[in-house]
C-alpha cells in the first residue's frame, strides 16, 4: 500500500472490510467520529452523501500516539 501515487483498484473494495466507519451516515456538513485502531496502514476514504456528486473535505485526523502519514 506503500507510495504516494498509487490508485485503489475494484478488488481492494470488493475484498477489504472497513475496520472503522461513522455509525450513522448523514447528510451533515460536519460528521465527528472517534475510532480506536490497532497499528497498521489505513486508507481515509471521504464521500459524499449522494452518489456521483463532486465535493470539497477538509479531513482532520487527530493521534493519541506517534503517527506518520503520507
Amino acid at each position: 500500500m506503500r507510495g504516494k501515487h498509487q490508485h485503489l483498484q475494484k478488488d481492494f473494495f470488493l475484498y477489504t472490510t472497513s475496520k472503522a466507519k461513522c455509525k450513522s451516515y448523514i447528510n451533515l456538513r460536519e460528521v465527528t467520529e472517534r475510532f480506536r485502531l490497532p497499528p497498521g496502514e489505513y486508507v481515509l476514504i471521504p464521500t459524499t452523501f449522494e452518489p456521483h456528486q463532486e465535493g470539497e473535505f477538509i479531513l482532520r485526523v487527530f493521534s493519541e500516539k506517534d503517527s506518520l502519514s503520507e
